[in-house]
């Protein structure tokens, strides 16, 4: 966040953040000045971040963090890959229901189904999910949580994901059977 939006180090009192998307690993971490870790590691909830993970995925997550370092024109596809995502996903689903949501340089993206109750937007997004697999053979999956553990319950979503091995053909074919389906609403 601090190199995204150029704000310097110094300005920032803690960043946390996750493994689990990008990173294909578990748990986070938490940085910053040593008062406020201090208080984070001591008032923190333990459950929040683990202090150690497991070997394999502390391993894991090294070597993701080695290959963007190494190689980061990944990262500069993935967010070109994103945006151009983005865009081909809105235009496939003008005109229906469907919204997508999210940052344009994020690799995730949710699709929300608009304009009715919860239960609706439910039905309705399992069926996006199977006339796409039906009729294209594509897996497209639901968000999915704990509704009863959540404090602020998520809006039902499908999560749609950019990966950098994906090819222009194999993200036109998924935009497509998903506008194709999204029309049949």
């Amino acid at each position: 966040v601090t190199e995204h939006f150029n704000v310097p180090m110094e300005d920032v009192d803690m960043i946390m953040a996750s493994l689990e998307n990008g990173i294909a690993s578990t748990g986070g971490f938490c940085v910053g000045r040593s008062f406020v870790v201090g208080h984070q590691r001591l008032s923190g909830l333990g459950y929040c971040f683990s202090a150690s993970l497991p070997p394999l995925l502390a391993t894991a997550a090294s070597e993701a963090i080695a290959i963007i370092d190494e190689q980061p024109e990944r990262v500069q596809r993935v967010t070109q890959i994103s945006i151009d995502g983005q865009r081909k996903l809105e235009n496939a689903l003008k005109k229906t229901k469907i919204l997508v949501q999210a940052c344009p340089e994020s690799p995730m993206k949710h699709l929300y189904y608009d304009g009715e109750d919860e239960e609706t937007a439910d039905r309705k997004l399992n069926e996006l999910v199977e006339k796409v697999f039906e009729e294209n053979r594509l897996l497209v999956t639901r968000a999915r949580y704990l509704d009863k553990e959540e404090i602020f319950k998520c809006r039902p979503s499908i999560r749609v994901m950019f990966q950098y091995d994906l090819t222009e053909e194999e993200i036109n074919r998924a935009v497509e059977a998903i506008g194709a389906a999204a029309r049949q609403l």
